[in-house]
């Protein structure tokens, strides 16, 4: 595999996973659950998926 193969199939991969991960942040904000996210020191916290979609928008 070349490397633009293997960039080509790392960018393909990482839209995919980005489209998963709003697709059930959607889902749970639709069912009124809550995620849980990992804060600055990783330790889990919970929090609505409105607050998961809001952090992940900032972040991407």
């Amino acid at each position: 595999m070349s490397e633009k193969e293997k960039i080509d199939f790392r960018e393909k991969l990482d839209k995919a996973l980005k489209e998963s991960f709003f697709k059930m942040i959607d889902l749970k904000k639709k069912l009124g659950q809550t995620v849980i996210i990992a804060d600055e020191n990783g330790k889990p916290i919970e929090v609505s998926a409105e607050e998961a979609e809001r952090i992940a928008h900032a972040q991407s």
